[in-house]
């Protein structure tokens, strides 16, 4: 494995930590004292994260601006991930193993960043990243833009050609692909389509201990 960068995914790749995002809309409501009806799951059925926060604003007349719901909301997870969140198999041992060759390291992410950090100076994996960049910083989602993942490349400094991108998701995936990347497929119960995923990847594993760098 040729490799002088790696971007890495966070949920399901890093971290187990996928479940923490089951249901997230309707638990973070209860969690600032919204309760829906059955006619309000109907309002918000389908509807992003993003646009429920600015939709919640409008239709419970909340007081909080926007940028202060989804402040909060990421302080909500920042505390579901303290609480939940756990590396995933072997990923320490390897990120000691990349750290040791010089390979530079980075993650690209659809969470806010400080809620990550938080969880990464847990476990003491803060070190070795030296980019976190979120989908909400460039404002672009994996679903059909590269931007997150170039805008880690640009600050690890590293070539394309040598630089991975590690990720467990199918969609984010095939965006990695489609722009050029070297791709590390990861398992993660989460993934229904781990065949499509696997036969997409330049590398398929289950656990970091099966790669050699």
């Amino acid at each position: 494995m040729n490799i002088t960068g790696a971007i890495f995914d966070f949920d399901g790749t890093l971290f187990d930590s996928m479940h923490v995002w089951k249901g997230i809309r309707d638990r973070y409501f209860e969690y600032i004292g919204l309760k829906l009806t059955k006619e309000d799951e109907e309002l918000f059925r389908g509807v992003y994260l993003r646009e429920s926060l600015i939709l919640a604003k409008e239709h419970f007349s909340l007081k909080e601006s926007y940028d202060e719901l989804f402040s909060k909301f990421f302080e909500y997870i920042e505390k579901r991930y303290l609480s939940e969140a756990k590396p995933k198999n072997d990923i320490i041992e390897f990120l000691e193993r990349l750290k040791k060759k010089g390979v530079k390291m980075g993650i690209a992410t659809a969470t806010g960043e400080s809620a990550l950090i938080a969880v990464l100076k847990k476990y003491g994996m803060r070190e070795y990243f030296s980019s976190i960049i979120s989908i909400y910083t460039v404002d672009a989602p994996k679903t059909h833009s590269s931007r997150v993942y170039d805008a880690v490349l640009e600050e690890l400094g590293t070539d394309k050609e040598t630089t991975w991108v590690f990720e467990d998701a199918l969609y984010a995936a095939k965006t990695v692909k489609n722009n050029g990347y070297k791709l590390v497929g990861i398992y993660d119960k989460s993934e229904p389509c781990t065949e499509e995923l696997k036969a997409l990847s330049d590398v398929y594993i289950v656990n970091f201990s099966e790669l050699e760098v």
